[in-house]
């Protein structure tokens, strides 16, 4: 049986007023972001915890061969301490709004979505009731959602998709769609040192004057309700900070101009604030 999704405008207007403040947000809960590659195993450790005990549940519908991907993230928290976590693969947009799917979701208190294709995992949720109670999870319930790859590049609400030129600083030349947004203060990029992404997070962090963050693989942060996020695993975290940038212009070719960019390169252990825009320690 389909549930049938019929939200009024006035509530469809708070939901978007609401994902758009995420400072706004007391009890906004954590957030995994891998980078890809290597899963972190205190980043995972950590997930775990977070979710005390409560079902976790893998969303493998970024992914070619969720059948595969599905059971070994299941496998892979259950290795770590989870006890009760279970994989559920979500075909469509009809799939997503079943009275089955739904129910699953909404008595999750972890939801992680693993690699593959950001743009395949949107088409299957987005717009439906799995992204709104994903939303809900992170937003009011404090709960805890992560994500690797095409799983950590869906959690900004400006969401890179691979398309693009990425061998120029160009306006309007990297391709974006709508991602989960449970951030909108930034915009998340992964595999970033590893496959030389730079060029892309920049452009779109000069263009939207919002920060971006590339996450490298093997490496994750771990988001927290203060808008501070810690570094784990191997590799490195780079963050374009343009908020203060000036001079920002564009050349009659579309070329991209701005001064006074702020960026920063975290390894392990190091904490950085988007409200500040600066690392810090604990």
């Amino acid at each position: 049986m389909v549930k049938k999704f019929i939200i009024p405008l006035f509530l469809i207007i708070i939901i978007v007023f609401c994902s758009e403040q995420n400072e706004s947000q007391p009890n906004r809960g954590m957030l995994m972001i891998i980078g890809g590659g290597k899963k972190p195993v205190s980043a995972i450790k950590t997930f775990v915890e977070y979710c005390k005990g409560g079902k976790i549940l893998v969303i493998p519908s970024a992914s070619a061969i969720p059948m595969e991907s599905g059971p070994d993230a299941v496998e892979l928290f259950k290795s770590h301490g989870a006890q009760n976590v279970e994989w559920l693969f979500i075909q469509d947009f009809a799939m997503a709004a079943a009275d089955s799917v739904i129910d699953k979701v909404q008595n999750a208190t972890g939801i992680f979505f693993t690699g593959g294709v950001q743009t395949r995992l949107m088409k299957r949720i987005g717009g439906t009731p799995v992204q709104f109670l994903v939303k809900e999870l992170y937003l009011k319930k404090g709960g805890a959602v992560g994500g690797t790859s095409a799983g950590a590049a869906v959690m900004s609400q400006i969401m890179i998709t691979g398309d693009g030129d990425f061998t120029i600083l160009k306006e309007k030349n990297i391709v974006t769609e709508k991602g989960l947004g449970l951030l909108n203060n930034c915009i998340i990029d992964q595999h970033f040192i590893k496959r030389r992404r730079n060029n892309r997070l920049l452009s779109l962090a000069i263009e939207k004057q919002i920060p971006g963050i590339g996450i490298d693989e093997s490496t994750a942060i771990l988001y927290y309700p203060n808008d501070a996020f810690k570094v784990v695993g191997e590799g490195s975290v780079v963050v374009y900070d343009t908020r203060k940038g000036h001079s920002q212009s564009v050349s009659d070719e579309g070329r991209l101009c701005m001064g006074n960019i702020r960026l920063s390169v975290l390894h392990r252990e190091q904490w950085f604030s988007i409200k500040k825009g600066k690392i810090f320690f604990k």
